[in-house]
């Protein structure tokens, strides 16, 4: 299947869109520079192998980083932990009780950047793992390396492998539900789920970002109810309200301007990246594929080309929401979630 016309797609969202809501409502700064998303270049982008041979369960000691655990509403997150993982450290943190439950972030956002409320509810039902990409917040960088989606994917499966999960549900949002389907794709026994919504395939079947709210994403002087339209409908006042009201929460991590550019490159290769559309439909893991109807940032076709691409695939589009529909619409979202990962097997 054939995408429309592509379009340069933008790919700072998330934590562009937190950095100017919590600056604008003053709930806390963000430390967040602008000078990011707005590079033309691309590197090309293969898949690693790496993680590829990790097959078994290679456990390695963490340390706890001090004064990081938060306090009030988040405490049930507890501290920041750090582990050795495929060349870099990765920041992470763990909650909950149940089946495991991997949780990756979108592009350039951080573990702080996950809503307390939707943490809170998901850790009822999932022993949660919630991370810091490459060069995000409490994780560590290559930056001799070029940052890619794959090389992301191959992060993910090496932190798998080194916390001992047994083939968790992965679910990512926006650039984290990339991730995943490029683990789905690349590294199928690695999970036994994956849960995405608001992500694509890369390559030539993508549907872009919109050049208009690409550009209004990408802009110094979008200012945060401006932010708040591309992430939810007009209409969910209720909804803008509880995620002003979550943010701030978690203390914000940090995202240097260097991060913010290799992770806007990575996103750039994927456009050309065509590993994930290829072996994709080798992958035998159930997936659900969900997505706001009104997402301004990742067209909903991009759902649907996935789960029509996908052997077990199930689509799921949330009616009158937009990208940040997990946090809109959190009770539908859960339930959902709980739904499928006991209707797959996974718990």
């Amino acid at each position: 299947m054939s995408a429309s016309p592509r379009t340069p797609r933008t790919r700072t969202p998330l934590r562009l869109a937190v950095a100017v809501v919590v600056a604008t409502v003053t709930l806390g700064a963000v430390a967040c520079s602008p000078g990011g998303g707005h590079a033309t270049s691309a590197s090309s982008s293969r898949p690693s192998t790496k993680a590829t041979a990790m097959t078994a369960t290679t456990t390695v000691a963490s340390t706890t980083v001090p004064n990081s655990a938060p306090s009030g509403p988040g405490a049930f997150l507890g501290p920041v932990h750090r582990i050795p993982v495929d060349g870099i450290t990765v920041g992470y943190r763990q909650f909950g009780s149940g089946p495991d439950l991997l949780m990756v972030m979108g592009d350039t956002g951080t573990m702080s950047d996950w809503t307390v409320d939707l943490l809170s509810r998901l850790g009822r039902h999932y022993h949660v793992t919630i991370f810091d990409n490459r060069g995000v917040g409490y994780t560590s960088d290559d930056t001799q390396v070029p940052d890619t989606i794959p090389l992301m994917a191959d992060d993910t499966v090496a932190l798998i492998n080194a916390l001992g999960l047994r083939h968790p549900t992965l679910l990512g949002w926006s650039m984290g539900g990339e991730i995943g389907l490029t683990v789905a794709a690349l590294h199928p026994g690695t999970i036994s789920a994956l849960v995405s919504t608001g992500g694509d395939l890369g390559g030539s079947q993508a549907i872009n970002t919109p050049p208009a709210v690409a550009k209004e994403l990408n802009s110094p002087t979008t200012t945060g109810p401006q932010m708040l339209d591309l992430l939810f409908p007009a209409d969910a006042t209720a909804a803008r309200t509880a995620y002003i009201g979550q943010l701030g929460l978690i203390s914000p991590e940090k995202v240097g301007n260097q991060t913010l550019l290799r992770q806007y490159q990575a996103g750039q290769a994927y456009e050309s990246f065509e590993g994930t559309w290829d072996k994709l439909p080798d992958s035998t893991i159930p997936m659900l594929i969900t997505n706001g109807s009104l997402d301004k940032i990742t067209p909903p076709g991009n759902a649907r080309i996935i789960t029509q691409r996908a052997k077990h695939a199930k689509l799921v589009l949330f009616p009158s929401a937009g990208h940040a529909m997990l946090v809109q619409d959190p009770d539908r979202f859960v339930s959902l979630v709980t739904q499928f990962t006991k209707a797959s097997g996974t718990e």
